[in-house]
């Protein structure tokens, strides 16, 4: 369909054609061949609109794609722009580990080599307390020795001259009194000028410490002792120091207590 203002002009284009067609002697099937021919181009002119009209859809249809193809566009770019910003947070979070890593692997390098040092200082720890028990060993065989021999001496002061009696040698004796020989610290024989003809022994433990489980081991010692020895016993033990409650257990077993300084506990 033309718009007014061309189907005006038309009009006017026909007014003047016809008038002068008139004036030229064009006959009716003159006229109805313009006539068809003006149908024909009315309707290559409505098959060109219509066509125009579908060129003019299918570019707005194409606008419109090409609009979502940019709206996908721009996602997909804003997708590319994250993936790659948290690339970059992985990148830089290996790196870290990686850093951490070589941290660690120097701390347990430093460890590693203080536990060497620490293993070796142990070695020689254990051989330095290995020589020093062998020394301990040693000074308490010393220390024993030494303490019995002040012991003969200070007992056989302390009973002559708190009783009275005549104390023969006290030393370090041997004695089978059941089914194995025993080793008494301090064993001898004395005699009490009030009772001639009593034979008196002395069974000792000579100890620089004496303790409960000493007591309580010289205890078994004097029962076997009074068993097969013939007389009266005289159990003493002998020290430099002993808890008090180890001179109560010492006194209600019936034992008598001499410390290293001559007197009686």
């Amino acid at each position: 369909m033309f718009d007014a203002r061309t189907s005006e002009v038309l009009l006017h284009v026909l007014d003047r054609v016809i008038e002068q067609t008139r004036q030229a002697g064009i006959s009716r099937e003159d006229w109805s061949e313009l006539g068809r021919a003006l149908a024909v181009l009315t309707e290559a002119q409505t098959r060109s609109e219509e066509r125009l009209s579908r060129v003019e859809g299918a570019v707005e249809r194409l606008t419109e794609a090409q609009t979502r193809s940019e709206e996908r566009l721009s996602r997909v770019e804003g997708a590319i722009e994250r993936l790659t910003e948290a690339q970059a947070r992985t990148d830089e979070q290996v790196r870290k580990l990686v850093e951490a890593q070589a941290h660690t692997e120097e701390r347990v390098g430093r460890l590693e080599a203080a536990i060497e040092r620490l293993t070796e200082a142990q070695t020689r720890t254990e051989r330095a307390i290995e020589k020093l028990s062998q020394q301990v060993g040693g000074l308490s065989d010393t220390v024993g020795g030494d303490i019995e021999d002040i012991a003969y001496i200070v007992l056989y002061d302390v009973l002559k001259r708190e009783f009275g009696w005549q104390v023969g040698v006290l030393r370090r004796s041997w004695q089978m009194w059941g089914k194995e020989l025993e080793e008494i610290d301090v064993f001898g024989q004395a005699s009490d000028p009030k009772q001639p003809g009593k034979a008196i022994w002395i069974v000792g433990e000579a100890k620089h410490n004496l303790t409960i489980a000493d007591v309580k081991r010289f205890v078994r010692r004097v029962e076997r002792a009074r068993q097969h020895l013939t007389g009266e016993v005289f159990p003493v033990c002998f020290c430099y120091r002993a808890r008090p409650e180890v001179q109560q257990m010492v006194k209600e077993a019936g034992i008598h207590l001499v410390f290293s300084y001559g007197r009686f506990g």
